[in-house]
């Protein structure tokens, strides 16, 4: 944990986001999406995506309407800033995760990126089990 809360926190300094902002913003390049969906499509708290949402769209980076056919659902979508940030926010990752692994051989880089699956595919058995 206090890698990743590092590795976090080095990441939002280098690249100018968070990585759950990021997450969230990238789950809408895709184009518009239900916010009630992007909080399912996000490994982010509700009321943490409910507040990202309020302040990218306070910055001009995100768009949110009322669906005409159901005004109960609000639809979120990236705004034409948005689109040019996220590909910079995207661009700074690429290069951070590029630096942060250039001690790594070809062979530990491949062997990080299997155990990280399967810590993943693990993660998601207990998460399953515990939702049953």
């Amino acid at each position: 944990m206090h890698l990743n809360k590092h590795i976090a926190t080095r990441f939002e300094r280098c690249a100018g986001v968070s990585p759950n902002r990021l997450e969230l913003l990238c789950k809408l390049t895709g184009g518009q999406i239900s916010q009630s969906d992007l909080q399912k499509a996000v490994s982010i708290d509700p009321a943490a995506v409910t507040r990202h949402v309020q302040q990218l769209e306070a910055e001009g980076i995100l768009q949110r309407t009322r669906s005409e056919s159901d005004n109960r659902i609000t639809l979120v979508q990236l705004t034409e800033e948005g689109k040019s940030k996220v590909a910079l926010f995207k661009a700074e990752k690429d290069r951070f995760l590029e630096e942060l692994q250039a001690d790594l051989t070809e062979s530990e880089r491949l062997g990080l990126i299997q155990a990280l699956q399967k810590l993943n595919s693990r993660v998601q058995l207990i998460i399953g089990n515990k939702q049953d």
